[in-house]
């Protein structure tokens, strides 16, 4: 049987040891540099990577786009995950977008990340998640202006030509949102996907608006 290769997708600033600490902790046998800036050949970490025989590529970046960003991110995890590779995305280095994007991708991917700033931090409970930020926009709409918990009892009560029964339904073949009939009235309630995707847009909506 073949072993099971790794991944190590990690983002880059302009300092070596950004890197370093992912490299020393995480197994790979292949490492993505994701970066938005230009990496001299010569420079310190590309010398650091041949030195060491590091198997290893550059994903540039365009620091202004950060939707498009997480989408080549995305599409570069999701290559190696289709082909059997564990994938693991270290977000210690490079800007805020940088680290915004890749833990977009991960989250998509249901890659694993993994920080490294104060000491290793690892979020398991991300990991093959599988969650989309690219909702169809009705929908991302929707999860974002919807209150939650919504009674079960007030769907009900919505007539025939209604958005909201739809709406609900899609969410439900989705895996956004799910129905609790616990303690009191019925409820449908978001998931960990739902959560997830809610939290991602409110983020990208605050990041869209701001000057980084």
């Amino acid at each position: 049987m073949a072993e099971r290769k790794d991944l190590l997708v990690s983002t880059l600033g302009d300092e070596v040891g950004e890197i370093v600490p992912g490299m020393r902790s995480l197994p790979h046998h292949h490492m993505v540099l994701v970066t938005d800036i230009s990496l001299d050949e010569r420079g310190p970490v590309m010398t650091l990577l041949r030195r060491l025989g590091i198997s290893h590529e550059v994903l540039s970046l365009d620091p202004l786009d950060l939707t498009g960003s997480a989408m080549l991110i995305e599409r570069k995890v999701q290559e190696h995950k289709d082909r059997g590779w564990r994938v693991r995305v270290d977000i210690t280095g490079g800007r805020k977008l940088l680290s915004d994007a890749a833990t977009l991708a991960a989250l998509s991917t249901g890659a694993e990340l993994c920080c490294f700033e104060s000491g290793i931090r690892r979020f398991p409970l991300l990991a093959a998640m599988g969650v989309r930020e690219a909702l169809p926009g009705d929908l991302a709409e929707f999860l974002v202006c919807q209150r939650w918990p919504v009674p079960l009892k007030d769907v009900r009560a919505k007539g025939k030509g209604d958005p909201l029964p739809s709406m609900l339904r899609r969410m439900k073949r989705m895996d956004l949102i799910r129905l609790d009939e616990g303690v009191g009235a019925p409820m449908l309630r978001l998931t960990e996907r739902g959560r997830a995707c809610l939290d991602w847009i409110i983020r990208m909506k605050e990041l869209s608006g701001s000057s980084e």
